[in-house]
Order: structure tokens, then C-alpha cells, then sequence
């Protein structure tokens, strides 16, 4: 700046100027939270998808079938299961698939699929998380001793 009137000179650079080591940092910066971002999503995105098959997994075990009871059997009535199951996962708007193996075992499997943030711009624009969770009934007696 010259000293009489404040006006800068033309050699002299202005402000706000940024240098090529900064600006490689800052975009480094800038993609390490991105892929941060998207990785808290995909495992917030697994948690979820675990725990909906957890609970619809658990709702169709409790579908029990009275006349297998009335005989002693504790089992699934495997119509039940896999509505009170597909009840479970609509509740929670999740997609997912329910199997019932055997009269004492129900297999529910999930998939949630949520937008990337930084990944989308890599190519992967969606992020699939999937869970899987077991019901296993376990008969118990009048003593409350599983059998």
C-alpha cells in the first residue's frame, strides 16, 4: 500500500488469496468427513437393520400354534409368524424376508438402502445395510426350566 492514500499497489496481491498446499488440505479435510459421514450412516444403517430383524423375529416367534400347545409341542403356526413378522417390518418400513425353517425357528433377514453423501460423487450413490436375526423357541416347563 502506498503510504499517502491507503489505495494498494498493483504488484501487491489483495486478500483472500489461497495457496495450493491449503486448498489440497482443505479438499483432503473435506473428503475425510465425507467418508466419516458416510460410514456413521452405514453402520447406523446396520444397527437398524439388525435390530428390526431382532423385534420382527421376536413378534413372529410369539405365534404360536394352540393346538401344537394343547399337545405338549411348542411351535410356531407358521401363517402367524410370518404375518406377525411382516407386520413388524412394515411398522418400521423396512424391507426383509421371513422364513420359517422349522416349527421352532423363524429367520427374518432385512435391508435398508440410504443415500451416500461424498461416495455418491465416487460412483456409489446408495449405501445397503443388512441384518439378519433368529427365533429359536425353547420350551420350558411348569418349573420354569427350559427343557
Amino acid at each position: 500500500m502506498t503510504p499517502d492514500h491507503g489505495v494498494p499497489d498493483v504488484g501487491e496481491r489483495g486478500g483472500g488469496a489461497v495457496s495450493g498446499p491449503i486448498a489440497i488440505a482443505m479438499l483432503a479435510l473435506l473428503a475425510a468427513i465425507g467418508l466419516g459421514i458416510d460410514g456413521a450412516r452405514a453402520a447406523q444403517g446396520l444397527a437398524t437393520a439388525d435390530a428390526v430383524a431382532e423385534e420382527a423375529a421376536r413378534a413372529a416367534g410369539q405365534a404360536l400354534d394352540l393346538d401344537a400347545l394343547r399337545r405338549g409341542s411348542a411351535e410356531v403356526d407358521p401363517a402367524a409368524a410370518v404375518t406377525a413378522a411382516q407386520d413388524q417390518l412394515a411398522a418400521a418400513g423396512i424391507e426383509g424376508t421371513v422364513t420359517v425353517l422349522d416349527p421352532q425357528r423363524i429367520r427374518v433377514r432385512t435391508s435398508i438402502t440410504r443415500p451416500t453423501v461424498l461416495l455418491g460423487l465416487l460412483g456409489r450413490p446408495e449405501i445397503t445395510s443388512t441384518g439378519e436375526a433368529d427365533a429359536v423357541l425353547v420350551p420350558v416347563g411348569v418349573d420354569g426350566v427350559p427343557r
